[in-house]
């Protein structure tokens, strides 16, 4: 979840998913196209087609459960799907904080569940799954398992987990505006909404700038400027907020 909803454009495509409204805006294919072949080798065209889509459906996941306990909760959402990620959009009904937590879990909890399906068809194949078969960080979140005979499957499935396992992580960090900044927004505002606000711009305005300079030592400009900006514009909505109760 990401920022806010673009406006609508002639390039957008809709459709539904079990009665809720989705609208894709042209520039989640641009950036998730363009995340598909900023590798260090030369693209392949297929997998960069291929990973558009797990991309695509990943994300899908992700809003629709969100959008799932909206409605469960008396809401009537539809999604988006924009840029880099998507946005589960309702009414303005109010829920309690125990309830927007429930949804803010919902899309990881989602793709958490999707990647759990794809572990279980692996081993319904007949094929062992293990930790720490991959090298470094990734190796202890994402299971290996013993190879299909194409590599194209192989890869599909590393990217479907990749994206499903790894990012749903990664928006549970404490960063505004991820899944994991609302849902410490949420927890701190429990008992002092004001503070809460303050306390939860601030651990966002830390975590963004750990992970940007983290980017830094990975040689990874993307996630460096990703973070950066996210840590400034915590920063920017901490002034903000800061002077509005002046």
């Amino acid at each position: 979840m990401l920022i806010g909803e673009p406006p609508p454009s002639q390039a957008d495509l809709h459709f539904r998913v079990r009665g809720i409204p989705v609208r894709v805006h042209p520039w989640f294919w641009i950036v998730a196209l363009l995340l598909g072949i900023s590798g260090s080798g030369p693209a392949d065209p297929l997998q960069t087609v291929l990973w558009v889509l797990i991309v695509f459906v990943s994300v899908l996941i992700h809003e629709l459960g969100h959008a799932t306990l909206q409605r469960r909760f008396g809401g009537r959402p539809h999604i988006v799907l924009y840029s880099f990620g998507g946005l589960a959009v309702s009414d303005s009904r109010d829920r309690s904080p125990w309830e927007q937590i429930l949804v803010l879990l919902g899309g990881p909890g989602a793709g958490f569940a999707f990647a759990a399906l794809i572990l279980a068809a692996i081993r319904l194949s007949g094929r062992s799954i293990e930790f720490g078969a991959f090298q470094g960080f990734v190796g202890w979140i994402i299971p290996g398992w013993d190879p299909f005979p194409s590599p194209v499957v192989n890869e599909t499935i590393f990217d479907l987990l990749y994206v499903n396992i790894f990012w749903g992580l990664v928006n549970l960090l404490p960063i505004y505006p991820l899944d994991g900044g609302q849902i410490t927004r949420e927890l701190f505002t429990l008992k002092n909404p004001h503070q809460g606000i303050v306390t939860s711009l601030w651990i966002s305005i830390v975590a963004a700038a750990a992970m940007a300079v983290y980017g830094v030592t990975r040689n990874s400009m993307f996630v460096a400027f990703m973070f950066g900006y996210l840590a400034y514009a915590s920063y920017q909505t901490l002034q903000a907020y800061q002077s509005h109760w002046r």
